[in-house]
């Protein structure tokens, strides 16, 4: 019988395997804003603090940004987010121009909609989300507006009908059905505008040709040169205060010379450089006319509001 070998047995030392570490609680991030609120802001900060407790008190606020370009306020207004913690201010340091205010503002919105908004109008809890859900579902629309009301229930000056050469810089108001359930308007103001914000980029934002006036028209002719609608939601709702502005001689002169100046380019883009320069040069005219000296001189250097002036408004 063969003589067994005993081998020598190795002692294997078992490993300790340690407890891994528990992996660190993720904090709850904050649902991403569906829509961002783009108040453009300028010495009126009454109506500013009622138009952010308004949106506050928003349905949907989790989903809901909160964005005031103010250009240059002398007022309470730049200092509005230590009252409003969940809101942001750019603070511009001097009046560019509502146009280039609010493609600032329109840069920087997180939204995927934007709801155009001026410190006057105080929107109602389901606002916001009635606007958005009747543009989400509808396909044509590019943009939807609540019917704003003044103090006394009645309409604001809100829609019109798109300017022509032959309207000149009056614009045609266009009336709205209050008991109708849409309706479609040729240009709404930027006073209560939701829009999708890839159709403002889609348009390389607005034309900063325009100073104060003109990019609101600027965005409906667009809506309607690519087969869309601008509809109005009479029976959805917000309220109108209006700023009791006292403009001096100066800052009257500027405006208008802005608004003819956005109207000329206007006219130029959409009708051909020949209409607009031929209601310059009637403007211009008009101006040394009626001896609107200050006027005429503005329309001649081509004036529009751009921070170039040492005052405004």
């Amino acid at each position: 019988m063969p003589i067994a070998t005993k081998r020598k047995q190795e002692k294997i030392a078992t490993p300790i395997v340690e407890e891994p570490a528990p992996l660190p609680l993720l904090e709850e991030q904050a649902p991403k804003p569906k829509v961002t609120a783009l108040i453009f802001s300028y010495d009126n900060a009454p109506g500013l603090r009622r138009c952010l407790a308004a949106l506050e008190n928003s349905n949907d606020r989790q989903l809901l940004e909160i964005l005031v370009v103010d250009a240059g306020s002398h007022d309470e207004s730049p200092g509005m987010d230590s009252e409003f913690s969940n809101i942001t201010i750019l603070r511009l340091p001097r009046y560019f121009g509502r146009t280039k205010a609010l493609n600032i503002g329109t840069r920087t919105a997180a939204g995927e909609f934007l709801f155009f908004l001026t410190p006057e109008v105080e929107v109602m809890p389901t606002t916001i989300p009635s606007l958005l859900a009747r543009l989400e579902s509808d396909s044509e629309a590019a943009a939807t507006c609540p019917l704003v009301l003044d103090t006394d229930a009645k309409p604001a000056d809100q829609f019109y009908r798109l300017p022509t050469p032959e309207s000149g810089a009056t614009l045609v108001p266009q009336s709205i059905d209050k008991a109708a359930e849409t309706t479609e308007v040729e240009y709404a103001t930027f006073r209560a505008f939701l829009i999708r914000k890839y159709f403002v980029k889609g348009i390389n934002y607005l034309d900063e040709r325009y100073g104060d006036f003109g990019g609101d028209a600027e965005v409906c002719w667009q809506i309607r040169r690519t087969g869309k609608k601008t509809l109005v939601l009479p029976r959805v709702t917000a309220l109108h205060t209006p700023l009791r502005a006292e403009y001096s001689a100066s800052a009257q002169t500027l405006l208008d010379a802005d608004r003819i100046h956005g109207t000329a380019v206007y006219f130029g883009k959409h009708y051909g450089f020949l209409s607009g320069l031929t209601f310059r040069v009637k403007s211009i005219l008009n101006a040394l006319f009626t001896l609107r000296l200050s006027l005429f001189m503005s329309l001649v250097t081509g004036t529009k509001i751009d921070g170039s002036q040492s005052t405004i408004l």
